[in-house]
């Protein structure tokens, strides 16, 4: 190395075989639903770009009310007419897009 931001090059042993090599990775994203922030009427728009992942809402509210949104535009001046919703018991009102696999997982975080 010459001192200049020469990195050494990592070696291993090729003959190891990883022992999990046929299971598939777990790609959700788990997010906590008190570090989501609601708008002012306690809306939150979870929306994807069309790759369609998998979410999961970890809190330990009960959800009491889920369903399509009729034609509603939230405070911060999203459409949600169409997308799912749920609504927990502290009154928060979850919208996701079409497509958008989530789910709750009652686990206290």
């Amino acid at each position: 190395m010459d001192g200049k931001h020469e990195v050494p090059a990592l070696t291993g042993d090729t003959d190891l075989e990883f022992d999990h090599q046929d299971q598939e990775l777990d790609l959700t994203v788990r997010l906590a639903l008190s570090d989501l922030l609601p708008d002012a009427n306690g809306e939150i728009v979870v929306m994807n770009e069309g790759d369609d992942p998998q979410v999961n809402i970890e809190t330990d509210l009960r959800v009491l009310d889920a369903g399509v949104s009729p034609a509603h535009t939230t405070a911060g001046g999203i459409d949600v007419g169409g997308m799912q919703f749920w609504v927990f018991e502290d009154g928060t009102r979850l919208y996701y897009s079409p497509g958008l696999s989530i789910s709750v997982s009652q686990d206290a975080v």
